[in-house]
Protein backbone atom coordinates (compact mmCIF):
# COMPACT_ATOMS: atom_id res chain seq x y z
CA UNK A 1 0.00 0.00 0.00
CA UNK A 2 3.07 2.17 0.78
CA UNK A 3 4.45 1.58 -2.81
CA UNK A 4 1.23 1.85 -4.19
CA UNK A 5 0.35 5.56 -2.56
CA UNK A 6 3.98 6.61 -3.17
CA UNK A 7 3.68 5.65 -7.19
CA UNK A 8 0.26 7.55 -7.40
CA UNK A 9 2.52 10.74 -5.51
CA UNK A 10 4.82 10.33 -8.23
CA UNK A 11 2.61 9.96 -10.95
CA UNK A 12 1.00 13.48 -9.66
CA UNK A 13 3.90 14.97 -9.78
CA UNK A 14 4.97 13.76 -13.17
CA UNK A 15 1.57 15.50 -14.31
CA UNK A 16 2.17 18.99 -13.12
CA UNK A 17 5.54 19.72 -15.57
CA UNK A 18 2.71 18.71 -18.68
CA UNK A 19 -0.34 21.01 -16.87
CA UNK A 20 2.58 24.21 -17.19
CA UNK A 21 3.72 23.50 -20.24
CA UNK A 22 -0.12 23.26 -21.79
CA UNK A 23 -1.17 26.49 -19.97
CA UNK A 24 2.07 27.76 -21.38
CA UNK A 25 1.40 27.15 -24.34
CA UNK A 26 -2.00 28.67 -24.57
CA UNK A 27 -1.02 31.93 -23.18
CA UNK A 28 1.32 31.87 -25.91
CA UNK A 29 -0.81 31.43 -28.61
CA UNK A 30 -3.51 33.56 -26.95
CA UNK A 31 -0.82 36.53 -27.26
CA UNK A 32 0.02 35.48 -30.70
CA UNK A 33 -3.95 35.55 -31.64
CA UNK A 34 -3.43 39.36 -30.04
CA UNK A 35 -1.11 40.43 -31.49
CA UNK A 36 -2.41 39.08 -34.98
CA UNK A 37 -5.83 40.79 -34.31
CA UNK A 38 -3.84 44.43 -33.44
CA UNK A 39 -1.84 43.71 -36.61
CA UNK A 40 -4.75 42.67 -38.78
CA UNK A 41 -6.55 46.38 -36.63
CA UNK A 42 -3.61 48.03 -37.39
CA UNK A 43 -3.94 47.05 -41.02
CA UNK A 44 -7.63 48.28 -41.49
CA UNK A 45 -6.80 51.61 -40.19
CA UNK A 46 -4.22 52.28 -42.66
CA UNK A 47 -6.79 50.96 -45.32
CA UNK A 48 -9.34 53.26 -44.10
CA UNK A 49 -6.91 55.99 -44.29
CA UNK A 50 -5.54 55.89 -47.07
CA UNK A 51 -9.10 55.66 -48.55
CA UNK A 52 -10.37 58.31 -46.86
CA UNK A 53 -7.16 60.31 -48.27
CA UNK A 54 -8.55 59.06 -51.56
CA UNK A 55 -11.58 60.06 -51.49
CA UNK A 56 -10.87 63.39 -50.51
CA UNK A 57 -8.48 63.67 -53.43
CA UNK A 58 -10.99 62.44 -55.82
CA UNK A 59 -13.82 65.05 -54.43
CA UNK A 60 -10.93 67.47 -54.56
CA UNK A 61 -10.39 66.67 -58.10
CA UNK A 62 -13.98 66.59 -58.72
CA UNK A 63 -14.24 70.30 -57.09
CA UNK A 64 -11.41 71.30 -59.52
CA UNK A 65 -12.71 69.78 -62.66
CA UNK A 66 -16.30 71.38 -61.48
CA UNK A 67 -14.67 75.05 -60.90
CA UNK A 68 -12.40 74.34 -64.34
CA UNK A 69 -16.05 73.43 -66.45
CA UNK A 70 -17.72 76.77 -65.14
CA UNK A 71 -14.60 79.09 -65.89
CA UNK A 72 -14.68 78.23 -69.57
CA UNK A 73 -18.23 79.81 -69.99
CA UNK A 74 -17.32 82.99 -68.22
CA UNK A 75 -14.22 83.16 -70.16
CA UNK A 76 -16.76 82.57 -73.35
CA UNK A 77 -18.29 85.28 -72.23
CA UNK A 78 -15.92 87.06 -71.77
CA UNK A 79 -14.68 86.97 -74.89
CA UNK A 80 -17.67 87.44 -76.84
CA UNK A 81 -18.15 90.05 -74.52
CA UNK A 82 -14.90 92.34 -76.20
CA UNK A 83 -15.50 90.87 -79.41
CA UNK A 84 -19.05 92.38 -79.64
CA UNK A 85 -17.30 96.19 -78.39
CA UNK A 86 -14.89 95.81 -81.06
CA UNK A 87 -17.25 95.42 -83.31
CA UNK A 88 -19.40 98.68 -82.27
CA UNK A 89 -16.06 100.66 -81.95
CA UNK A 90 -15.23 99.59 -85.51
CA UNK A 91 -18.48 100.21 -86.66
CA UNK A 92 -18.07 103.46 -85.39
CA UNK A 93 -14.82 103.83 -86.57
CA UNK A 94 -16.00 103.62 -90.12
CA UNK A 95 -18.90 105.44 -89.94
CA UNK A 96 -16.71 108.54 -88.64
CA UNK A 97 -14.22 107.92 -91.30
CA UNK A 98 -17.34 107.60 -94.11
CA UNK A 99 -18.43 110.93 -92.81
CA UNK A 100 -14.44 112.31 -93.15
CA UNK A 101 -13.95 111.14 -96.69
CA UNK A 102 -17.38 112.39 -97.67
CA UNK A 103 -16.77 115.79 -96.51
CA UNK A 104 -13.08 115.84 -98.20
CA UNK A 105 -14.69 114.84 -100.97
CA UNK A 106 -17.01 117.28 -101.65
CA UNK A 107 -14.95 120.51 -100.75
CA UNK A 108 -12.77 119.09 -103.23
CA UNK A 109 -14.77 118.95 -105.97
CA UNK A 110 -17.92 120.96 -105.65
CA UNK A 111 -16.50 123.94 -107.45
CA UNK A 112 -15.78 121.30 -110.36
CA UNK A 113 -18.98 119.48 -111.37
CA UNK A 114 -21.88 120.31 -113.48
CA UNK A 115 -24.75 120.47 -111.49
CA UNK A 116 -26.28 116.32 -112.71
CA UNK A 117 -22.35 115.31 -111.37
CA UNK A 118 -23.03 117.25 -108.26
CA UNK A 119 -26.15 115.75 -107.54
CA UNK A 120 -25.15 112.15 -108.11
CA UNK A 121 -21.91 113.09 -106.06
CA UNK A 122 -24.32 114.18 -103.41
CA UNK A 123 -26.27 111.24 -103.63
CA UNK A 124 -23.63 109.10 -103.74
CA UNK A 125 -21.85 109.96 -100.43
CA UNK A 126 -25.57 110.37 -98.69
CA UNK A 127 -25.51 106.18 -99.46
CA UNK A 128 -22.02 105.60 -98.02
CA UNK A 129 -22.87 107.23 -95.10
CA UNK A 130 -26.14 105.77 -94.47
CA UNK A 131 -24.60 102.22 -95.06
CA UNK A 132 -21.86 103.23 -92.40
CA UNK A 133 -24.73 104.32 -90.24
CA UNK A 134 -26.49 101.38 -90.16
CA UNK A 135 -23.37 99.29 -89.51
CA UNK A 136 -22.73 101.39 -86.95
CA UNK A 137 -26.47 100.78 -85.28
CA UNK A 138 -27.12 97.35 -86.37
CA UNK A 139 -22.85 95.84 -85.40
CA UNK A 140 -23.66 93.27 -82.82
CA UNK A 141 -27.08 93.93 -82.54
CA UNK A 142 -29.61 91.41 -80.51
CA UNK A 143 -31.41 89.39 -83.06
CA UNK A 144 -33.92 87.91 -80.46
CA UNK A 145 -37.06 89.89 -80.13
CA UNK A 146 -37.27 90.56 -76.20
CA UNK A 147 -40.70 91.95 -76.70
CA UNK A 148 -41.74 88.14 -77.75
CA UNK A 149 -39.94 87.28 -74.02
CA UNK A 150 -41.26 89.76 -71.92
CA UNK A 151 -45.22 90.33 -73.54
CA UNK A 152 -48.07 89.20 -71.09
CA UNK A 153 -50.50 87.15 -73.54
CA UNK A 154 -53.61 89.08 -73.60
CA UNK A 155 -56.60 87.36 -71.59
CA UNK A 156 -54.74 84.86 -70.16
CA UNK A 157 -54.68 84.70 -66.33
CA UNK A 158 -51.60 86.66 -64.48
CA UNK A 159 -49.68 84.92 -61.48
CA UNK A 160 -46.86 87.81 -60.73
CA UNK A 161 -45.47 85.29 -57.85
CA UNK A 162 -44.49 83.01 -60.71
CA UNK A 163 -42.57 85.74 -62.33
CA UNK A 164 -38.82 85.68 -61.14
CA UNK A 165 -37.75 89.04 -60.36
CA UNK A 166 -34.36 88.46 -60.62
CA UNK A 167 -34.30 87.04 -64.14
CA UNK A 168 -32.51 88.23 -66.99
CA UNK A 169 -34.42 87.08 -70.31
CA UNK A 170 -32.93 87.50 -73.30
CA UNK A 171 -29.03 88.26 -72.24
CA UNK A 172 -26.69 86.26 -69.71
CA UNK A 173 -24.60 89.02 -68.20
CA UNK A 174 -23.97 92.53 -67.28
CA UNK A 175 -20.49 92.48 -69.09
CA UNK A 176 -22.82 91.87 -72.70
CA UNK A 177 -25.30 93.93 -71.79
CA UNK A 178 -22.62 97.17 -71.40
CA UNK A 179 -20.81 95.64 -74.50
CA UNK A 180 -23.83 95.81 -76.40
CA UNK A 181 -24.84 99.65 -75.04
CA UNK A 182 -22.90 101.75 -77.89
CA UNK A 183 -24.44 100.30 -80.68
CA UNK A 184 -28.21 100.28 -78.95
CA UNK A 185 -27.32 104.05 -78.16
CA UNK A 186 -26.51 104.81 -81.61
CA UNK A 187 -29.57 102.77 -82.59
CA UNK A 188 -32.17 104.67 -80.85
CA UNK A 189 -30.81 107.69 -81.71
CA UNK A 190 -30.87 107.17 -85.11
CA UNK A 191 -34.22 105.95 -85.23
CA UNK A 192 -35.57 108.67 -82.70
CA UNK A 193 -34.43 111.56 -84.99
CA UNK A 194 -35.48 109.36 -88.27
CA UNK A 195 -39.42 109.49 -86.41
CA UNK A 196 -38.81 113.18 -85.54
CA UNK A 197 -37.84 114.03 -89.18
CA UNK A 198 -40.58 111.71 -90.68
CA UNK A 199 -43.06 113.95 -89.08
CA UNK A 200 -41.78 117.43 -89.06
CA UNK A 201 -41.03 117.30 -92.84
CA UNK A 202 -42.95 114.24 -94.20
CA UNK A 203 -45.81 114.58 -92.31
CA UNK A 204 -46.17 111.38 -90.61
CA UNK A 205 -48.63 110.91 -87.76
CA UNK A 206 -46.33 108.27 -86.17
CA UNK A 207 -45.05 108.46 -82.57
CA UNK A 208 -44.61 106.20 -79.39
CA UNK A 209 -45.74 106.47 -75.85
CA UNK A 210 -44.13 104.78 -73.15
CA UNK A 211 -45.89 103.70 -69.99
CA UNK A 212 -43.94 102.72 -67.09
CA UNK A 213 -45.44 101.54 -64.04
CA UNK A 214 -44.26 99.88 -60.67
CA UNK A 215 -44.20 99.28 -57.22
CA UNK A 216 -42.48 102.23 -55.26
CA UNK A 217 -38.51 101.86 -55.78
CA UNK A 218 -39.36 99.90 -58.97
CA UNK A 219 -36.53 101.95 -60.74
CA UNK A 220 -39.18 104.48 -63.01
CA UNK A 221 -37.48 107.43 -62.14
CA UNK A 222 -34.26 105.84 -63.42
CA UNK A 223 -35.53 103.89 -66.24
CA UNK A 224 -36.06 107.71 -67.55
CA UNK A 225 -32.85 109.02 -66.68
CA UNK A 226 -30.55 106.01 -68.17
CA UNK A 227 -33.11 104.85 -71.23
CA UNK A 228 -34.61 108.19 -71.99
CA UNK A 229 -31.51 110.17 -71.50
CA UNK A 230 -30.50 108.23 -74.62
CA UNK A 231 -32.70 110.37 -76.76
CA UNK A 232 -32.86 113.74 -78.00
CA UNK A 233 -35.10 116.30 -75.78
CA UNK A 234 -36.60 117.85 -78.87
CA UNK A 235 -38.52 114.82 -79.48
CA UNK A 236 -39.24 113.43 -76.06
CA UNK A 237 -42.15 114.81 -73.87
CA UNK A 238 -41.69 113.36 -70.30
CA UNK A 239 -44.82 113.38 -67.94
CA UNK A 240 -44.54 111.70 -64.47
CA UNK A 241 -47.88 112.12 -62.45
CA UNK A 242 -48.80 112.33 -59.03
CA UNK A 243 -51.86 112.44 -57.08
CA UNK A 244 -54.74 114.47 -59.13
CA UNK A 245 -54.74 118.47 -58.45
CA UNK A 246 -58.09 120.09 -57.73
CA UNK A 247 -58.44 121.49 -60.69
CA UNK A 248 -57.70 117.87 -62.39
CA UNK A 249 -60.29 115.94 -59.95
CA UNK A 250 -63.07 118.31 -61.10
CA UNK A 251 -62.80 116.41 -64.72
CA UNK A 252 -62.99 112.76 -66.15
CA UNK A 253 -59.72 111.00 -64.39
CA UNK A 254 -58.46 110.68 -68.33
CA UNK A 255 -58.77 113.91 -68.83
CA UNK A 256 -55.17 114.83 -67.74
CA UNK A 257 -53.74 111.86 -69.30
CA UNK A 258 -55.23 113.10 -73.16
CA UNK A 259 -53.50 116.33 -72.57
CA UNK A 260 -50.02 114.60 -72.41
CA UNK A 261 -50.02 112.08 -75.02
CA UNK A 262 -47.14 112.59 -77.33
CA UNK A 263 -47.34 114.58 -80.78
CA UNK A 264 -46.77 112.90 -83.79
CA UNK A 265 -42.80 112.16 -84.29
CA UNK A 266 -42.48 112.67 -80.27
CA UNK A 267 -41.45 109.65 -78.02
CA UNK A 268 -43.74 110.57 -74.85
CA UNK A 269 -42.47 108.56 -71.39
CA UNK A 270 -45.14 108.24 -68.54
CA UNK A 271 -43.58 107.85 -65.28
CA UNK A 272 -47.33 106.42 -63.81
CA UNK A 273 -49.93 106.89 -65.74
CA UNK A 274 -53.90 106.14 -66.25
CA UNK A 275 -53.43 103.30 -64.45
CA UNK A 276 -53.05 104.89 -61.06
CA UNK A 277 -56.67 105.33 -60.85
CA UNK A 278 -57.47 101.66 -61.02
CA UNK A 279 -54.47 100.57 -58.62
CA UNK A 280 -53.91 103.28 -55.69
CA UNK A 281 -57.84 103.76 -56.00
CA UNK A 282 -58.52 100.47 -55.99
CA UNK A 283 -56.04 99.37 -53.11
CA UNK A 284 -56.73 102.89 -51.04
CA UNK A 285 -61.19 102.92 -51.85
CA UNK A 286 -60.54 106.14 -53.68
CA UNK A 287 -63.59 105.27 -55.46
CA UNK A 288 -66.35 103.31 -55.29
CA UNK A 289 -66.07 99.37 -57.06
CA UNK A 290 -68.03 99.79 -59.76
CA UNK A 291 -66.71 102.79 -60.81
CA UNK A 292 -63.29 101.16 -61.09
CA UNK A 293 -64.59 98.77 -62.95
CA UNK A 294 -65.72 100.78 -65.77
CA UNK A 295 -62.23 102.28 -65.69
CA UNK A 296 -60.66 99.17 -67.44
CA UNK A 297 -63.04 99.31 -70.21
CA UNK A 298 -62.32 103.13 -70.41
CA UNK A 299 -58.46 102.47 -70.41
CA UNK A 300 -59.13 100.08 -73.22
CA UNK A 301 -60.93 102.65 -75.29
CA UNK A 302 -58.44 104.84 -75.32
CA UNK A 303 -55.38 103.31 -75.63
CA UNK A 304 -56.96 101.82 -79.08
CA UNK A 305 -57.73 105.15 -80.10
CA UNK A 306 -54.06 105.83 -79.50
CA UNK A 307 -52.82 103.01 -81.87
CA UNK A 308 -55.57 103.93 -84.22
CA UNK A 309 -53.84 107.38 -84.62
CA UNK A 310 -50.34 106.03 -84.89
CA UNK A 311 -49.24 105.59 -81.56
CA UNK A 312 -47.71 102.75 -80.50
CA UNK A 313 -48.15 101.84 -77.11
CA UNK A 314 -45.36 100.57 -74.77
CA UNK A 315 -46.20 99.33 -71.24
CA UNK A 316 -44.05 98.38 -69.26
CA UNK A 317 -44.78 96.52 -65.69
CA UNK A 318 -41.41 97.18 -63.57
CA UNK A 319 -41.50 93.71 -61.37
CA UNK A 320 -39.74 94.03 -57.96
CA UNK A 321 -39.75 91.38 -54.82
CA UNK A 322 -40.92 92.86 -51.53
CA UNK A 323 -37.20 92.37 -50.58
CA UNK A 324 -35.42 94.19 -53.14
CA UNK A 325 -37.82 97.13 -52.11
CA UNK A 326 -36.91 96.85 -48.24
CA UNK A 327 -33.38 96.97 -49.25
CA UNK A 328 -33.74 100.18 -51.33
CA UNK A 329 -36.35 101.74 -48.85
CA UNK A 330 -33.36 101.63 -46.37
CA UNK A 331 -30.58 102.53 -48.78
CA UNK A 332 -32.36 105.66 -48.62
CA UNK A 333 -32.51 105.67 -45.23
CA UNK A 334 -28.99 105.26 -45.10
CA UNK A 335 -27.54 107.86 -47.38
CA UNK A 336 -27.99 111.39 -46.51
CA UNK A 337 -28.19 112.42 -49.78
CA UNK A 338 -30.92 110.36 -50.96
CA UNK A 339 -33.02 111.73 -48.13
CA UNK A 340 -35.34 113.75 -50.42
CA UNK A 341 -36.12 110.43 -52.07
CA UNK A 342 -37.64 108.72 -48.96
CA UNK A 343 -41.75 109.50 -48.50
CA UNK A 344 -43.11 107.84 -45.43
CA UNK A 345 -46.28 107.24 -47.41
CA UNK A 346 -44.33 104.19 -49.28
CA UNK A 347 -43.91 102.47 -46.44
CA UNK A 348 -48.06 102.95 -45.88
CA UNK A 349 -48.11 101.11 -49.35
CA UNK A 350 -45.68 98.59 -48.65
CA UNK A 351 -48.00 97.62 -45.82
CA UNK A 352 -50.71 96.70 -48.73
CA UNK A 353 -48.00 94.64 -50.47
CA UNK A 354 -50.78 92.00 -51.20
CA UNK A 355 -53.49 94.33 -52.34
CA UNK A 356 -51.52 96.18 -54.28
CA UNK A 357 -50.04 92.99 -56.34
CA UNK A 358 -53.67 91.43 -56.60
CA UNK A 359 -54.55 95.47 -57.99
CA UNK A 360 -51.82 94.56 -60.39
CA UNK A 361 -52.19 91.74 -61.26
CA UNK A 362 -55.81 92.88 -62.38
CA UNK A 363 -55.18 95.88 -64.12
CA UNK A 364 -52.39 93.65 -66.39
CA UNK A 365 -55.21 91.00 -67.01
CA UNK A 366 -58.36 93.17 -67.98
CA UNK A 367 -55.97 95.83 -69.94
CA UNK A 368 -53.77 93.67 -71.88
CA UNK A 369 -54.77 93.68 -75.65
CA UNK A 370 -53.12 92.76 -78.92
CA UNK A 371 -52.98 96.43 -80.06
CA UNK A 372 -51.09 97.27 -76.86
CA UNK A 373 -50.25 94.63 -74.40
CA UNK A 374 -48.24 94.44 -71.33
CA UNK A 375 -44.32 93.35 -70.58
CA UNK A 376 -43.47 92.69 -67.30
CA UNK A 377 -39.59 94.04 -66.70
CA UNK A 378 -37.90 91.93 -64.15
CA UNK A 379 -36.70 94.58 -61.94
CA UNK A 380 -34.48 93.56 -59.09
CA UNK A 381 -31.55 94.07 -61.41
CA UNK A 382 -31.60 97.76 -62.34
CA UNK A 383 -28.85 97.37 -65.09
CA UNK A 384 -31.17 94.59 -66.97
CA UNK A 385 -34.20 96.52 -66.42
CA UNK A 386 -32.78 99.97 -67.93
CA UNK A 387 -31.85 97.08 -71.21
CA UNK A 388 -34.80 95.15 -71.39
CA UNK A 389 -36.93 98.67 -71.44
CA UNK A 390 -34.30 100.35 -74.01
CA UNK A 391 -34.61 97.24 -76.22
CA UNK A 392 -38.22 97.45 -75.87
CA UNK A 393 -38.19 101.20 -76.80
CA UNK A 394 -35.73 100.20 -79.98
CA UNK A 395 -37.83 97.35 -80.99
CA UNK A 396 -41.21 99.59 -80.68
CA UNK A 397 -39.46 101.85 -83.55
CA UNK A 398 -38.44 99.42 -85.90
CA UNK A 399 -41.77 98.54 -85.85
CA UNK A 400 -42.95 101.79 -87.09
CA UNK A 401 -39.44 101.98 -89.51
CA UNK A 402 -39.55 105.75 -89.99
CA UNK A 403 -38.04 107.21 -92.83
CA UNK A 404 -36.14 110.03 -93.60
CA UNK A 405 -38.68 112.51 -95.82
CA UNK A 406 -37.29 113.50 -99.60
CA UNK A 407 -36.51 117.01 -100.09
CA UNK A 408 -39.09 119.13 -101.57
CA UNK A 409 -36.83 120.86 -103.78
CA UNK A 410 -34.18 120.55 -106.31
CA UNK A 411 -31.16 119.20 -104.89
CA UNK A 412 -28.65 120.71 -107.69
CA UNK A 413 -30.12 124.02 -107.80
CA UNK A 414 -30.09 124.57 -104.24
CA UNK A 415 -26.29 123.22 -104.08
CA UNK A 416 -25.34 125.86 -107.07
CA UNK A 417 -27.07 128.75 -105.08
CA UNK A 418 -25.78 128.20 -101.73
CA UNK A 419 -21.81 127.95 -103.64
CA UNK A 420 -22.69 131.08 -105.05
CA UNK A 421 -23.87 132.97 -102.02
Amino acid sequence: MAHAKQGKKQAKQADKPGKKSAKALKAVKAEKTTKVGKAAKAAAEVKKTAAEAQARKAAKAADAAKAKAAAEPRKAKKLEAKRLEAEARKADEEFEAAKSTAKAVLKAEDRELEPAQAKKLVEQVAAEILAAETASAGAAAPVTSLAELLRLKPGAPVDLAALDTRATPGIETRAQVEAQLPVLAARVGALQERLYAAAVGGGSQRRVLLVLQGMDTSGKGGTVRHVVGLLDFNGTRIKAFKAPTAEERKHDFLWRIRANVPDAGQVGIFDRSHYEDVLVAKVRKLALPMHIGRRYGSIKRFEQSLVDDGCVVLKCFLHISSEEQRERLLARLDDPNKHWKYNPQDVDDRLLWPDFQEAYRIALERCGTEAAPWHVIPADRKWYRNYAVLRLLIEALESIDPQYPAGNFDLAEERARVLAS
